[in-house]
């Protein structure tokens, strides 16, 4: 399973299971040595972005793998960066793919994305400007009309350097409206989805429309659920079809994002779990049914970066 690919709408091919590079340890050298030790083990699809601040890393990663496995060409690779929310003016938006390409060490990216629906302020040195109220400067015209940031996204694809252009963390409303002016449809929405976080109506959009859902945090989070205490790794019922099927909880649940259809991006920087996420089985008719029995009615988003941005994606969405 883990060697599938999907085909976007343009064309492109793209490995089904991605690495993802964001780095919570922050240490210098651990994204490194994560994305060297994905890429010794098989993975071909990378999940980066600018906000990660570590393409340097992963790029010199890239960089000295293809040069010591010369059976790999940098277009067996498929890369994913984003552009952060600061960088939303059509010609930062520019800036922030050159930036990224420079740092990964590539001329090329296989799908660039906008990372968020909010457009804010930058500083003259191309950080994220932060308001008196400690929140983000938002940039409520671009923000409310991306128009103008779509049509730089969909310069670069035009120019090739960009073999395919998408979304991550857009809603269906946001998808609409998108939808209503592009000149090239987004080939993704990259989200989070996990059995807490079916998000069925969102992936059934993007099915209906061709595009992609991708999904982040596809292993759910080591947070609680705020109203009952929960979480994903310790529910009783996945963890039964775990030992069911004779795999780990992580395989089961990126084989059920793969059954439902769409790209997972576990990320680890622990090298067998880097390995063992790379060994996704097929769930029985069983154990899939068992899994979305436990995501049935489920709607708990562990990402949501509001309070940082001081602008809500999802406003008044509950938990349950």
């Amino acid at each position: 399973m883990a060697n599938k690919t999907y085909t976007l709408n343009n064309g492109v091919k793209m490995p089904a299971v991605g690495f993802g590079t964001f780095a919570n340890e922050g240490a210098k050298g651990e994204t490194y040595k994560a994305v060297t030790k994905a890429l010794e083990v098989g993975y071909r699809h990378l999940d980066c972005a600018w906000f990660y601040q570590n393409e340097d890393e992963v790029g010199d990663a890239l960089h000295d793998f293809l040069a010591k496995n010369p059976s790999v060409k940098r277009e067996d690779i498929f890369i994913c960066t984003k552009v952060w929310n600061h960088l939303h003016r059509p010609e930062d938006v520019k800036w922030s793919f050159e930036n990224s390409c420079s740092k990964l060490r590539v001329d090329y990216i296989d799908l660039f994305l906008l990372h968020w629906p909010i457009a804010a302020e930058k500083n003259d040195d191309y950080s994220v400007k932060i308001g008196p109220d400690g929140k983000y400067v938002i940039l409520r015209d671009l923000t409310e009309n991306p128009e103008p940031t779509w049509r730089a996204m969909e310069e670069l694809a035009e120019s090739g350097r960009a073999r395919a252009i998408g979304v991550s963390n857009w809603t269906i409303d946001g998808l609409k409206k998108l939808l209503s002016f592009a000149r090239i449809k987004p080939a993704v929405n990259q989200v989070e989805i996990h059995p807490f976080l079916p998000n069925t109506e969102l992936v059934n959009f993007c099915f209906e429309n061709d595009i992609l859902p991708v999904a982040y945090s596809p292993l759910g989070s080591q947070n609680q659920v705020p109203t009952t205490g929960e979480t994903v790794r310790e529910n009783e019922k996945l963890n039964e079809v775990a030992r069911r099927s004779g795999h780990n909880l992580a395989q089961v649940l990126l084989a059920w994002g793969l059954r439902r259809g769409y790209a997972v991006l576990p990320k680890s920087s622990n090298p067998s779990r880097i390995e063992s996420n790379f060994q996704i089985p097929e769930l029985s008719d069983e154990d899939f049914a068992a899994v979305e029995e436990v995501a049935r009615g489920r709607h708990c988003r562990f990402v949501n970066m509001k309070d940082t941005f001081g602008w809500d994606v999802w406003p008044g969405e509950s938990t349950h």
